[in-house]
């Protein structure tokens, strides 16, 4: 999943955690949120041996809301620019991966509302 720009809602990092995959077991990042806002949507998800492609229109914002909106990825790249509550420089380059975790993000509890540019998860 790619966007121009990406704001997680209330969101909760749930830490590295291990799914099963066609291909066998994965470390992935869990995250959950309350709503997710993607501009410039364009994901790849794979159907079976095919590879379905999803595209939002060029400049539409896609939304997804809900109690818990759950996110298995395996990194996530891109420009912070906002976390509620804590200072952060005026544009924080990110790239997250399971092994790649900053002490920051485990030491935070509760909702962290995120808001960046250029995100792809």
């Amino acid at each position: 999943m790619k966007g121009s720009h990406l704001e997680l809602r209330n969101l909760v990092f749930g830490g590295v955690v291990t799914v099963d995959t066609a291909a066998g077991p994965k470390r992935v990042l869990k995250f959950s949120a309350a709503a997710v806002t993607i501009r410039d949507l364009k994901m790849a998800v794979p159907v079976g041996p095919q590879i379905q492609h999803i595209d939002g229109a060029p400049g539409s914002t896609s939304t997804l809301h809900g109690d818990h909106i759950t996110m298995y990825v395996e990194s996530l790249t891109g420009t912070l620019s906002g976390v509620e509550g804590i200072p952060l420089p005026p544009a924080l380059r990110l790239h997250l991966t399971p092994d790649t975790v900053p002490e920051w993000l485990y030491d935070t509890l509760g909702n962290l509302d995120l808001r960046g540019r250029g995100y792809r998860l």
